[in-house]
């Protein structure tokens, strides 16, 4: 895992500490094995080096050799990828992607034969030290349309997986269908459980909501929940939320989860920054919707922790992943511009109750299909399944 830590903020970092705790909670022995970073701009170190825990959990902290420039390896990026595929030099970029940590890569060379599960496909960590573990070794893919997904490193770390453990359907299917070797690998579908304190019932979440909007002084408000980055669409929700405002001046729309703020916020639109466990569930009951922008999804865990709150979502239909999450819940209303994210939030302000309705059919989908145990026995079937095949045992 690149990183790894509390105060870490991403999906992919967010669901492995979870699954990580979860395991050891159910008397699994886990190590994560990751780098002294904390920032994924410049893999700059935060962390010291060496063994450490996470509540039950172990942990081994590697350095992180050179701290990568962002408009350097931008600008890099921009000319590997106009490149024919066999003329990309896929090496150094994938080297200057990161974090670049060798020694982790030969302590997974040498290390005993144990199930290792890598997350996610597009690092240095995964791309060169899937390859180089022993038997069995698991891919979280976490897997969305960009170029990277297409170069030969990751064809190579996918034939190189015993087994792919995919969060969603759509996401599976585009990963098979780039890189048609993970069909012939055993697979599960499922990464994800909820903890009992992120499933409110409707008491708790009506106690939540007014604890936070008594403490920030809000009434009714929008919410975004993640890394404030172009990628992310962040342009997207403003401009969405500056159509909405003068048909509902009333609405705030509340930012949390990033450090950065953007430029201009524009009128009724404020930024917390990155919040503790307790005020992120808060704010996530509290909220009218939650808002996810962002098209490049392999999974939001945003939306499944707003159903577990009983709130309704907004989410960015250009994306197959959060469509399917859209329509397997019906927990969420579907946009793709300003003009509709505007269009489907005031469809939810303006009926409450529908709102309501929407969130508690969430709220009924994440209990069903996103239990833990659910997911351990998945993972359990998927490491047997490898023994089966006998792709686990020696195959190169």
């Amino acid at each position: 895992m690149p990183r790894y830590g509390e105060g870490v903020n991403g999906g992919s970092e967010a669901l492995v500490r979870r699954l990580a705790q979860a395991l050891a909670g159910r008397r699994w022995e886990v190590e994560v094995w990751t780098t002294t970073a904390r920032d994924e701009q410049t893999w700059s170190p935060a962390f010291p080096a060496g063994d450490d825990m996470d509540g039950p959990v172990r942990l081994r902290r590697f350095p992180v050799v050179g701290r990568r420039q962002p408009e350097a390896f931008r600008q890099l990026s921009r000319v590997v990828f106009r490149l024919p595929a066999n003329l990309r030099p896929e090496t150094p970029w994938v080297g200057a992607q990161g974090p670049f940590a060798p020694a982790l890569i030969r302590a997974l060379a040498s290390s005993v034969d144990r199930p290792t599960v890598f997350m996610p496909y597009l690092y240095y960590p995964t791309l060169w030290g899937l390859p180089a573990a022993p038997h069995p070794r698991l891919l979280i893919p976490a897997a969305h349309d960009e170029p990277p997904l297409r170069l030969r490193a990751v064809a190579r770390a996918v034939a190189a997986a015993d087994g792919l453990w995919y969060s969603t359907e759509e996401e599976r299917g585009l990963l098979e269908g780039i890189h048609p070797v993970a069909a012939r690998r055993p697979h599960a579908v499922g990464t994800v459980g909820m903890d009992p304190s992120a499933l409110l019932d409707e008491n708790s979440s009506r106690a939540a909501a007014e604890r936070f909007r008594g403490r920030h002084g809000l009434s009714r408000y929008l919410l975004y929940a993640g890394r404030l980055t172009p990628g992310k669409g962040v342009d997207l929700l403003l401009d969405g939320y500056k159509l909405l405002r003068p048909q509902h001046p009333e609405v705030s729309l509340v930012l949390i989860g990033d450090a950065a703020v953007p430029d201009r916020l524009p009128p009724g639109a404020i930024s917390l920054g990155w919040v503790d466990d307790q005020e992120r569930l808060e704010a996530l009951a509290g909220a009218a919707a939650v808002i996810v922008t962002s098209r490049l999804e392999s999974l939001s865990l945003v939306a499944l922790e707003a159903w577990g709150c009983g709130r309704p979502c907004l989410l960015n239909g250009a994306s197959p992943v959060l469509s399917g999450q859209a329509e397997r819940s019906g927990g969420a209303l579907l946009f793709d511009s300003p003009a509709s994210l505007a269009d489907a939030a005031a469809q939810l302000l303006d009926d409450p109750a529908a709102a309501d309705q929407r969130g508690a059919a969430g709220r009924r989908y994440v209990a069903l299909h996103h239990r833990w145990g659910e997911v351990i026995r998945r993972l359990e079937g998927l490491l047997a399944a490898t023994a089966r095949s006998g792709t686990g045992e020696g195959r190169p």
